[in-house]
């Protein structure tokens, strides 16, 4: 298998499984020092009804074809452990994290060039009359609230890959949102009483690869950092954000300013959550970021998509369906046999268990189509349990 696929499908997601799943957290305090540790630890059996046309859709790489296929692998989140200390000195609040994140499956993690770098590691100092100083390797900005808004955190979405299981599932990254990435950053956030927050920042730009086997592999140059930054409001019943990312791109063949902006919506009506979103993106990729983002030519590809979401909670069960469609349009080097948007409708029940573990069942239908308006499909089923600590 080609080592950038393997590479990118350790994007998702072991950290934010951290922040979504795990409510319980070791805790140690030595000499104003709180130390603290935690984790989170899921596996699912997975089987996909795979295609079986001769279509080619090409820049997905992803679908099954031929005979139907099954796995035993991480869902959208793998396995993930997370150290942690903060203490408070002089009216500021220092904290430093280390999370280690490469799941459960034999598979290097994403942009980790097959060592494995699956990991976060950065410290913040701040207060709330000055914001937040992060610096270090931690997700980034763009398109994070979409992430962590995405059920299949607790499930697997789509697959991807299935008859050679990855690192982990895609969820729905590539099917309505721009999967966000580990940086290597410096960035500032504030938050004010009124609801508003904001964050700008600078990363450590990132190079293209090619997921689907037809676009630009390479350096990508480093003449200036990438910038990212989110302004949200959050008021009582949901909050409403938006986020962005630019990047210079400046390969052998091509120069261009990688960027993509997007928009997310979320609101509470009793126990049901609602949750809207929709980006659009120059030469920044649909899977991931830089992820073919551009032809084999250096030509950035533009796309957009959006991703919609209700979950409604009957005591401690949830039940959600989601919806998402990313469209990506056309180069002068790309042919009609190019991807020309891919969609996924995902509905999911996850369940606790006497307090110690969830289990999680999804049934998904995948589709990709080109822009000869042919197009594949797969329709998966996930059974899934999880753990957090």
């Amino acid at each position: 298998m080609n080592t950038h696929l393997r590479n990118f499908t350790a994007i998702p997601f072991a950290t934010i499984s951290l922040i979504s799943f795990s409510t319980h957290s070791a805790e140690i305090s030595h000499e104003g020092w709180q130390y603290s540790f935690n984790g989170f630890v899921n596996t699912h059996v997975v089987y996909a009804k795979c295609d079986d046309s001769n279509t080619v859709v090409a820049g997905n790489a992803l679908l099954c074809r031929g005979e139907n296929a099954s796995s035993v692998s991480n869902g959208y989140s793998p396995a993930s452990f997370s150290f942690g200390a903060k203490t408070e000195k002089h009216g500021w609040q220092y904290s430093a994290t280390l999370a280690i994140e490469p799941g459960n499956t034999d598979n290097t993690a994403f942009n980790g060039s097959g060592d494995n770098k699956a990991y976060r590691a950065f410290f913040t100092v701040g207060n709330e009359q000055y914001g937040t100083l992060k610096a270090g390797r931690d997700y980034g900005v763009f398109g994070i609230d979409i992430v962590l808004e995405d059920m299949s955190l607790a499930g697997t979405g789509a697959p991807a890959s299935i008859n050679s299981p990855l690192n982990t599932s895609l969820g729905g990254a590539g099917y309505g949102y721009i999967f966000t990435d580990r940086l290597s950053q410096i960035t500032y956030s504030h938050s004010l009483p009124s609801g508003f927050s904001g964050a700008v920042g600078i990363y450590q730009p990132l190079d293209l690869i090619s997921f689907g086997g037809n676009g630009y592999n390479g350096d990508t140059g480093s003449s200036r950092p990438g910038i990212h930054g989110k302004l949200r409001y959050d008021h009582a019943n949901g909050y409403v954000s938006t986020t962005f990312i630019s990047q210079d791109v400046d390969t052998a063949v091509n120069d261009y300013t990688a960027r993509a902006i997007d928009i997310t919506a979320a609101l509470d009506i009793g126990n049901t959550h609602l949750v809207a979103s929709g980006f659009s993106a120059k030469g920044m990729g649909y899977y991931g970021l830089l992820t073919d983002a551009a032809d084999s030519q250096g030509l950035p590809r533009d796309s957009d998509g959006w991703f919609l979401q209700a979950t409604h909670l009957f005591g401690d069960t949830k039940v959600g369906i989601n919806y998402g469609q990313s469209a990506v349009d056309l180069t002068a080097s790309d042919s009609d046999i190019q991807l020309k948007s891919q969609s996924k409708v995902t509905v999911g029940v996850y369940q606790p268990v006497l307090d110690l573990f969830t289990v999680a069942l999804e049934i998904s239908d995948i589709d990709a189509e080109n822009h000869a308006g042919d197009d594949i499909g797969n329709q998966a089923i996930s059974l899934g349990v999880m753990t957090s600590f």
